[in-house]
């Protein structure tokens, strides 16, 4: 059977509920795959064609039979054995993306008259966000970083852009903070080599050169990082809540203060984690997730992906409820939402690329919840 035949045939099966594990496993891997991703956006854009009045209906009854299959394979007995566990998060990841495409792509598809209606509205339509920060010296000097440049790099003598050109000179040892406003973010790569992704509204401090036995670094909002290994020198991550201290890994921190919690994701590598009231330190590992809230790590394995999807630019949301996805674009897009009356039982299903305008963002939110905002400048509020 020819690819084309062989993906229709998959995509079908799983419209109609009657997909098995493998083939579930299999229709995912042609997803994933560029050079058939062409294929599988028109299978999907043909089911659309083909069933125009009742897509919606259509739509909701795949996705809910669909995530019903997945929370029962959740809940099933599971024997402890760690090549088990790997093999069901596959599984329900391969579920997850698919459910996630069919919902995104419908609803993109069906959002046309509704952008037009939020573009008018907007009468210049928001922008995304783009690389933007602030640097700020210890002796007070601040420098506006260029948008252009997208990064720096901290040497011993010297602060560059990561294109070679000259930020400035150092002639001593001393702290700085590098800044982010709403809707901006930004790279550096710190004197020992580690790299760190700095999202919107964030912040993080750190020393010219590490000349400490700890590598120590303090974090206001969301970063990612690759920390460079240093087994003499340990890399610490402080935030308001909690302490990260690892070796040399990747993971990501979201510390923001209106989220409530902080939340850890590791990558790969291992990091030991350590609340302010907490005696015993926990740990991660690859594809664990720890989430801080009054004092106690709740860790479990999740899709790393979701909390890491952002500095390559996209939104990816997974049950993901609709406050906390508003919360993301008003930071992103740097406008001022007005939450009141937002329902907090609205989940979000959804893969949004980061580069959208604002009108694109909010018109698939409308198409997704039934919902519709109003405009005005940078304030978004729910319509009554």
């Amino acid at each position: 059977m020819s690819k084309p035949n062989r993906i229709n045939l998959l995509f079908d099966q799983y419209l109609q509920n009657i997909i098995n594990k493998d083939e579930l496993a299999e229709l995912h891997q042609h997803l994933q795959d560029e050079q058939h991703q062409a294929l599988f956006d028109e299978a999907v854009s043909d089911y659309f064609d083909s069933t125009s009045h009742t897509a919606h209906t259509k739509a909701k009854e795949v996705g809910d039979l669909a995530w019903q299959k997945i929370a029962q394979h959740i809940a099933e007995p599971k024997p402890a054995k760690k090549l088990r566990l790997f093999s069901t998060f596959k599984f329900v990841a391969a579920a997850a993306a698919l459910v996630i495409v069919l919902f995104t792509t419908f609803y993109i598809y069906q959002s046309n008259r509704t952008q037009d209606r939020l573009t008018k509205a907007i009468a210049h339509d928001i922008q995304p966000g783009t690389h933007r920060a602030t640097l700020q010296a210890a002796n007070g000097k601040i420098y506006q970083l260029e948008g252009s440049k997208e990064e720096i790099i901290a040497g011993e003598k010297a602060i560059r852009y990561k294109d070679g050109a000259l930020l400035e000179t150092e002639a001593q040892v001393q702290n700085f903070t590098l800044s982010t406003p709403k809707g901006g973010q930004y790279r550096i790569t710190l004197a020992d080599g580690t790299k760190v992704w700095l999202n919107a509204a964030s912040s993080i401090s750190y020393p010219s050169i590490f000349t400490a036995n700890e590598r120590r670094v303090v974090l206001r909002g969301e970063a990612y990082f690759e920390v460079a290994h240093n087994v003499h020198k340990p890399f610490i991550v402080s935030t308001e809540t909690q302490e990260i201290k690892v070796l040399g890994t990747a993971f990501n921190v979201n510390a923001y203060e209106n989220e409530g919690v902080t939340v850890t994701t590791l990558v790969h590598g291992r990091v030991q984690l350590k609340g302010p009231n907490t005696s015993n330190p926990s740990y991660l590992n690859p594809g664990e997730q720890a989430v801080l809230n009054r004092n106690t790590f709740q860790i479990t394995p999740v899709d790393v992906t979701l909390n890491t999807s952002w500095k390559d630019g996209e939104f990816i949301f997974t049950a993901t409820p609709l406050t906390a996805v508003l919360r993301q674009i008003e930071r992103w897009y740097n406008l001022e939402i007005d939450y009141s009356g937002i329902p907090e039982d609205i989940q979000i299903h959804a893969s949004i690329q980061r580069d959208k305008p604002l009108s694109a963002v909010l018109s698939a939110l409308e198409k997704i919840t039934n919902l519709k905002f109003d405009v005005e400048g940078r304030r978004v509020k729910l319509m009554k």
